[in-house]
């Protein structure tokens, strides 16, 4: 429905202009995008990312606790010796996340831990307590022949730039200049890293594709 100079006006005042400016002088879009078709399909396709996003950070995050896990028991979280590899800020994300929870609880306590957290979890340090070991048996898919640190720094990589590109969404903050099509190949490729049929599942009703399609 086209919109008339005064429902522009309106809403642009509504969204705050402040906002809209980032879509006024947006570039690369169609001749006839205006700033609020380019808005709304910012919107969109944020909206299609997140669920996406939520497939990938439970799929990453179990296979973490799989490994801490296969380390450490299934008491993880309130393990000292797992806790002493942590640096002071994500030793304190870990206590505060496992606090009032039972120990044993530990799924409780994956719910209540950052995405940040994970993350941090694929750092270097983590290779002589970790990764040496359980990798390749948390992520089976993994390229072969990969070298640990290679392939852990690849899980890493992947994760830092879903990490920045969650927290825009999750804030409403444009996404349109970001490289969409390589974020939608990264939680692609992370989900089938762990499971293939996962990642096969996840195409079959993730609306990311046709969302980029629908650029204006």
């Amino acid at each position: 429905m086209a919109l008339s100079s005064h429902q522009i006006t309106v809403i642009t005042s509504t969204l705050s202009p402040a906002r809209m400016g980032t879509y006024f002088s947006a570039t690369g879009f169609g001749a006839e995008a205006t700033a609020l078709d380019i808005y709304a399909w910012n919107a969109l396709v944020s909206g299609a990312f997140f669920s996406a996003l939520h497939v990938c950070e439970i799929v990453i995050r179990n296979a973490i606790s799989h490994a801490l896990e296969l380390k450490y028991g299934s008491s993880w979280p309130w393990d000292a010796g797992f806790e002493r590899t942590l640096s002071k800020w994500y030793k304190g994300e870990l206590q505060l996340a496992r606090k009032g929870i039972p120990i044993g609880s530990t799924g409780k306590v994956i719910a209540e831990l950052k995405f940040g957290f994970w993350c941090k979890l694929f750092t270097a340090g983590q290779d002589q307590h970790i990764w040496n070991a359980h990798l390749n048996t948390v992520f089976p898919f993994l390229p072969f022949p990969l070298k640990v640190s290679t392939a852990r720094k690849m899980l890493y990589d992947d994760m830092e730039a879903l990490r920045g590109f969650r927290n825009r969404i999750a804030h409403h903050e444009p996404i349109f200049a970001y490289p969409l099509a390589q974020h939608q190949a990264r939680i692609q490729r992370l989900i089938k890293l762990r499971c293939e049929q996962t990642e096969q599942w996840l195409s079959q009703w993730e609306i990311v594709t046709f969302a980029l399609a629908a650029r204006p």
